[in-house]
């Protein structure tokens, strides 16, 4: 089993290793109840300063070790509780507001499936499509509020336990950076669903 430290680490390696940035990374501690969370957001590439109109599809990372992973990390014999990655992928518009909700929905769903075809081509027929959250963000204008810009929001989940099966760091960290591999692509995806000439004005290196 690995320690917390060593998760940490797998992360930071494989986060570096398909190209993301580290914008946040906030770890906590919970006294009463023992459990150490960590979350990490992750950016591609982008234009600065990082504004509604620049920002580029990016994903945040959470997991929670709980005192069953650290005592079980210590050597002691006990059933492995679910380890699990939560990887939210957020995509950020100001403009596409002539879509509705459904075919917004629909674009970050195939982006999602192509990213999947590409690294899992064997599996995508068993693979459901992911839920998507549509949320408005609004900006006081005088005596009114304007809408500002849509998020589109989709969390998935990876248990590390049920996919890692020699229970050692170095399979470990190529498990995690198969995921963030992944996950690299669907972020890709999405920017060229959402922001096929960059975003807002901003023209990445690779399409210009």
């Amino acid at each position: 089993m690995v320690t917390y430290d060593d998760l940490v680490m797998a992360l930071e390696d494989a986060w570096l290793s398909v190209g993301l940035h580290e914008h946040t990374l906030i770890e906590s501690f919970i006294p009463a109840t023992h459990d150490r969370t960590c979350k990490i957001e992750l950016f591609p590439d982008h234009a600065e300063p990082l504004t509604l109109a620049t920002m580029p599809p990016w994903l945040e990372i959470t997991f929670t070790w709980s005192p069953v992973h650290q005592l079980i990390s210590e050597g002691r014999d006990l059933p492995a509780d679910p380890l699990e990655l939560t990887l939210t992928y957020t995509v950020t518009l100001t403009n596409h507001r002539d879509r509705s909700d459904v075919e917004l929905v629909r674009m970050f769903q195939r982006a999602v499936h192509s990213a999947f075809t590409h690294h899992f081509p064997n599996e995508v027929i068993e693979i459901e499509p992911v839920s998507v959250e549509v949320r408005r963000i609004y900006q006081p204008v005088e005596q009114r509020v304007e809408l500002e810009a849509i998020q589109l929001v989709s969390a998935t989940m990876v248990d590390l336990f049920e996919q890692w099966e020699d229970r050692d760091v170095q399979s470990l960290r190529r498990l995690i950076r198969s995921e963030l591999q992944l996950a690299r692509t669907i972020i890709a995806n999405l920017s060229e669903t959402f922001h096929s000439r960059g975003n807002g004005n901003y023209r990445s290196v690779d399409a210009a």
